[in-house]
């Protein structure tokens, strides 16, 4: 079955490199005003490592939080700029979930998907259909529980 569907394609930043980049501008301008500090001026009980830290923390945070703010601008714009195309679509529709789940293992375990799978039953025996056979009851209880020996520990 063969459709056409609208699409819009845009341009779209990527928001974390504009935070980061914005961090890094903002930390780079800390360092920058921590060298132009006299430390002859500054208050008592602050050093210039303390003002440093106090500006990389501030600035860093503004200029991640700008940078945030850029591409948020881009992504407005972008939103204008973004084209319109009509294309075509092939769907295919599924009857049967079972088929395609049955299809999807068989590629994941390398098998051909096209091919019926003959799944083996616990008892050894192929079952019909691809489906794999039910034990018996008897042969479960049988399993299920073990008979108790003469050397057993706990007794």
């Amino acid at each position: 079955m063969k459709d056409q569907i609208d699409v819009t394609v845009r341009r779209s930043p990527k928001y974390s490199v504009f935070i980061g980049l914005g961090a890094i501008v903002g930390i780079l301008v800390a360092g920058i005003l921590t060298l132009t500090v006299d430390p002859a001026q500054m208050p008592a009980g602050y050093t210039v490592a303390k003002g440093a830290g106090l500006l990389l923390l501030f600035l860093g945070i503004i200029g991640a939080f700008l940078g945030g703010l850029v591409a948020i601008l881009l992504d407005r714009l972008g939103r204008r700029r973004a084209r319109k195309y009509t294309v075509e679509a092939q769907i295919e529709m599924v009857d049967d979930p079972k088929e395609l789940a049955r299809r999807r293992l068989a590629e994941m375990r390398g098998e051909d998907p096209d091919q019926p799978s003959t799944a083996a039953a616990p008892n050894g025996h192929a079952a019909p259909n691809g489906r794999e056979a039910e034990p018996n009851g008897d042969a479960a209880e049988e399993t299920a529980q073990p008979s108790p020996t003469d050397d057993d520990p706990r007794r």
